[in-house]
Protein backbone atom coordinates (compact mmCIF):
# COMPACT_ATOMS: atom_id res chain seq x y z
CA UNK A 1 0.00 0.00 0.00
CA UNK A 2 1.36 3.73 -1.25
CA UNK A 3 1.93 6.30 1.40
CA UNK A 4 -0.42 8.25 -0.26
CA UNK A 5 -3.20 5.71 0.14
CA UNK A 6 -3.31 4.96 3.87
CA UNK A 7 -4.23 8.63 5.15
CA UNK A 8 -7.27 7.92 2.75
CA UNK A 9 -7.73 4.70 3.95
CA UNK A 10 -7.38 5.86 7.35
CA UNK A 11 -9.89 8.75 6.97
CA UNK A 12 -12.49 6.14 5.09
CA UNK A 13 -12.10 3.90 8.20
CA UNK A 14 -12.12 6.68 11.40
CA UNK A 15 -15.50 7.85 9.50
CA UNK A 16 -17.36 4.68 9.33
CA UNK A 17 -19.27 5.33 12.72
CA UNK A 18 -21.37 8.32 10.50
CA UNK A 19 -22.98 5.00 8.63
CA UNK A 20 -24.85 4.60 11.64
CA UNK A 21 -26.49 7.84 11.18
CA UNK A 22 -28.18 6.48 8.53
CA UNK A 23 -31.42 4.50 10.51
CA UNK A 24 -32.18 1.43 7.91
CA UNK A 25 -28.41 0.59 7.80
CA UNK A 26 -28.69 1.16 11.82
CA UNK A 27 -31.84 -1.11 12.52
CA UNK A 28 -30.38 -3.46 9.66
CA UNK A 29 -27.24 -3.57 11.92
CA UNK A 30 -28.68 -3.79 15.27
CA UNK A 31 -31.71 -5.98 14.25
CA UNK A 32 -29.51 -9.38 14.43
CA UNK A 33 -27.28 -10.39 17.50
CA UNK A 34 -24.73 -11.82 15.60
CA UNK A 35 -24.75 -8.20 13.73
CA UNK A 36 -24.35 -5.97 16.23
CA UNK A 37 -21.75 -8.11 18.34
CA UNK A 38 -19.53 -8.73 15.27
CA UNK A 39 -20.40 -6.54 12.74
CA UNK A 40 -21.05 -3.25 14.70
CA UNK A 41 -19.02 -3.21 17.82
CA UNK A 42 -15.94 -3.96 15.99
CA UNK A 43 -16.63 -1.15 13.12
CA UNK A 44 -16.73 1.19 16.03
CA UNK A 45 -13.62 0.15 17.38
CA UNK A 46 -11.81 -0.14 14.13
CA UNK A 47 -12.71 3.58 13.26
CA UNK A 48 -11.39 4.95 16.70
CA UNK A 49 -8.24 2.40 16.13
CA UNK A 50 -8.01 4.59 12.88
CA UNK A 51 -8.69 7.98 14.06
CA UNK A 52 -5.81 7.29 16.75
CA UNK A 53 -3.08 6.37 13.54
CA UNK A 54 -4.30 9.68 12.33
CA UNK A 55 -3.27 11.75 15.01
CA UNK A 56 -0.62 9.68 16.61
CA UNK A 57 1.90 12.64 15.01
CA UNK A 58 0.63 15.28 16.43
CA UNK A 59 3.36 16.00 19.45
CA UNK A 60 0.72 17.13 22.06
CA UNK A 61 -1.12 14.32 21.86
CA UNK A 62 1.71 12.09 21.97
CA UNK A 63 3.10 13.62 24.65
CA UNK A 64 0.02 13.41 26.94
CA UNK A 65 -0.49 9.97 26.08
CA UNK A 66 3.56 9.11 26.62
CA UNK A 67 2.99 10.82 30.24
CA UNK A 68 -0.32 8.91 31.18
CA UNK A 69 0.13 5.56 29.85
CA UNK A 70 3.63 5.13 29.26
CA UNK A 71 3.78 1.70 28.93
CA UNK A 72 0.31 1.18 27.41
CA UNK A 73 -1.36 -0.84 30.46
CA UNK A 74 -3.98 2.01 31.35
CA UNK A 75 -5.51 2.01 27.59
CA UNK A 76 -5.04 -1.71 27.59
CA UNK A 77 -6.60 -2.25 30.92
CA UNK A 78 -9.41 0.22 30.25
CA UNK A 79 -10.42 -1.27 26.85
CA UNK A 80 -10.80 -4.70 28.62
CA UNK A 81 -12.82 -3.34 30.54
CA UNK A 82 -15.56 -1.72 27.74
CA UNK A 83 -15.25 -4.73 25.98
CA UNK A 84 -16.14 -7.38 29.22
CA UNK A 85 -18.97 -4.58 29.98
CA UNK A 86 -20.44 -4.97 26.40
CA UNK A 87 -20.54 -8.59 26.64
CA UNK A 88 -23.17 -8.43 28.97
CA UNK A 89 -26.46 -9.16 27.20
CA UNK A 90 -28.78 -6.71 29.53
CA UNK A 91 -26.39 -3.82 27.62
CA UNK A 92 -27.23 -4.69 24.49
CA UNK A 93 -31.01 -4.87 25.47
CA UNK A 94 -30.47 -1.27 27.60
CA UNK A 95 -28.43 0.06 24.08
CA UNK A 96 -31.57 -0.60 22.01
CA UNK A 97 -34.42 0.64 24.52
CA UNK A 98 -32.18 4.21 25.60
CA UNK A 99 -30.48 6.05 23.11
CA UNK A 100 -28.68 7.58 26.08
CA UNK A 101 -27.11 4.16 26.07
CA UNK A 102 -26.72 3.56 22.59
CA UNK A 103 -25.01 6.84 22.73
CA UNK A 104 -22.70 5.47 25.64
CA UNK A 105 -22.16 2.39 23.50
CA UNK A 106 -20.74 4.32 20.25
CA UNK A 107 -18.33 6.29 21.88
CA UNK A 108 -17.40 3.66 24.74
CA UNK A 109 -16.25 0.78 21.63
CA UNK A 110 -14.53 4.11 19.57
CA UNK A 111 -12.86 4.98 22.46
CA UNK A 112 -11.39 1.80 23.30
CA UNK A 113 -10.16 1.37 19.74
CA UNK A 114 -8.60 4.56 20.19
CA UNK A 115 -6.81 3.00 23.47
CA UNK A 116 -5.64 0.00 22.26
CA UNK A 117 -4.09 1.75 19.32
CA UNK A 118 -2.47 4.10 21.37
CA UNK A 119 -1.35 1.71 24.25
CA UNK A 120 -0.24 -0.98 21.30
CA UNK A 121 2.70 0.29 20.42
CA UNK A 122 4.38 1.34 24.07
CA UNK A 123 3.19 -2.09 25.79
CA UNK A 124 5.88 -5.08 25.84
CA UNK A 125 5.17 -7.82 24.19
CA UNK A 126 4.40 -9.91 27.31
CA UNK A 127 1.73 -6.95 28.35
CA UNK A 128 -0.23 -6.93 25.45
CA UNK A 129 -0.40 -10.88 24.79
CA UNK A 130 -1.68 -10.93 28.38
CA UNK A 131 -4.67 -8.81 27.36
CA UNK A 132 -4.98 -10.24 24.03
CA UNK A 133 -5.24 -13.49 25.77
CA UNK A 134 -7.34 -12.54 28.51
CA UNK A 135 -10.24 -11.03 25.83
CA UNK A 136 -9.94 -13.76 23.88
CA UNK A 137 -10.72 -16.17 26.59
CA UNK A 138 -13.66 -13.38 28.13
CA UNK A 139 -14.80 -13.86 24.01
CA UNK A 140 -14.62 -17.86 24.43
CA UNK A 141 -16.47 -18.12 27.35
CA UNK A 142 -19.01 -15.84 26.15
CA UNK A 143 -19.51 -17.35 23.26
CA UNK A 144 -20.38 -20.93 24.65
CA UNK A 145 -22.73 -19.61 27.61
CA UNK A 146 -24.76 -18.04 24.91
CA UNK A 147 -24.63 -21.27 22.90
CA UNK A 148 -25.79 -23.19 25.80
CA UNK A 149 -27.87 -21.12 28.11
CA UNK A 150 -31.14 -22.95 27.45
CA UNK A 151 -33.59 -20.11 27.69
CA UNK A 152 -32.88 -16.34 25.79
CA UNK A 153 -30.45 -13.55 27.21
CA UNK A 154 -31.53 -10.91 25.49
CA UNK A 155 -35.22 -9.80 25.00
CA UNK A 156 -34.43 -8.04 21.58
CA UNK A 157 -32.96 -10.92 20.19
CA UNK A 158 -34.06 -14.67 19.46
CA UNK A 159 -32.42 -18.09 21.00
CA UNK A 160 -31.56 -18.68 17.48
CA UNK A 161 -29.44 -15.41 17.05
CA UNK A 162 -28.01 -16.06 20.71
CA UNK A 163 -26.44 -19.17 19.36
CA UNK A 164 -25.20 -18.03 16.28
CA UNK A 165 -23.88 -15.28 18.00
CA UNK A 166 -22.17 -17.51 20.12
CA UNK A 167 -20.62 -19.31 17.52
CA UNK A 168 -19.54 -16.14 16.00
CA UNK A 169 -17.73 -14.87 19.66
CA UNK A 170 -15.82 -18.41 19.39
CA UNK A 171 -14.21 -17.74 16.38
CA UNK A 172 -13.59 -13.87 17.34
CA UNK A 173 -11.81 -15.66 20.41
CA UNK A 174 -9.43 -17.82 18.08
CA UNK A 175 -8.44 -15.28 16.25
CA UNK A 176 -7.55 -12.76 19.00
CA UNK A 177 -5.83 -15.80 20.36
CA UNK A 178 -3.86 -15.74 17.24
CA UNK A 179 -2.85 -12.37 17.49
CA UNK A 180 -1.31 -12.93 21.06
CA UNK A 181 0.68 -15.16 20.19
CA UNK A 182 2.04 -13.55 16.77
CA UNK A 183 2.56 -10.71 18.95
CA UNK A 184 4.75 -12.72 21.21
CA UNK A 185 6.77 -14.60 18.41
CA UNK A 186 7.17 -11.18 16.01
CA UNK A 187 8.98 -9.56 18.88
CA UNK A 188 10.21 -12.13 21.46
CA UNK A 189 12.19 -11.06 24.65
CA UNK A 190 11.45 -6.91 23.55
CA UNK A 191 10.31 -5.59 27.43
CA UNK A 192 9.75 -2.88 28.19
CA UNK A 193 12.96 -0.60 28.30
CA UNK A 194 14.98 -0.82 31.85
CA UNK A 195 15.29 2.73 33.19
CA UNK A 196 18.89 4.06 32.92
CA UNK A 197 20.84 5.74 35.38
CA UNK A 198 20.06 9.34 34.04
CA UNK A 199 16.18 8.50 34.50
CA UNK A 200 16.90 6.75 37.98
CA UNK A 201 15.64 8.92 40.91
CA UNK A 202 18.32 7.93 43.06
CA UNK A 203 21.14 8.28 39.98
CA UNK A 204 24.48 9.48 41.95
CA UNK A 205 23.68 7.71 45.17
CA UNK A 206 25.77 4.72 46.09
CA UNK A 207 24.75 3.61 49.52
CA UNK A 208 26.77 1.57 51.25
CA UNK A 209 27.14 -2.19 50.49
CA UNK A 210 27.54 -4.67 53.05
CA UNK A 211 28.94 -7.40 50.75
CA UNK A 212 32.02 -5.04 50.17
CA UNK A 213 35.33 -6.59 50.88
CA UNK A 214 36.95 -5.70 54.25
CA UNK A 215 39.56 -2.98 54.01
CA UNK A 216 43.04 -4.01 54.87
CA UNK A 217 44.08 -3.44 58.95
CA UNK A 218 46.37 -0.80 59.32
CA UNK A 219 50.05 -2.11 60.45
CA UNK A 220 50.98 -1.81 64.09
CA UNK A 221 52.69 1.06 65.14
Amino acid sequence: MSAATRPRLGGLLACMPLLLLVAPLRHTLEGSMALHMLIELPMLFVAGGAAEGMLRHKSRLAGLAQRFDAYGLLGLALASCIAALWMIPSMLDLSLLDARVQGAKYLAWWLAGFLSCSSWRRAAPELAAFFLGNTAWMLATAGLLYQDAPQRLCVSYLQDEQVISGQGLVALSLLVGALAIARLVARPGQGVAPLTARSTPNAGFNPPSVCRAPRATRSAE
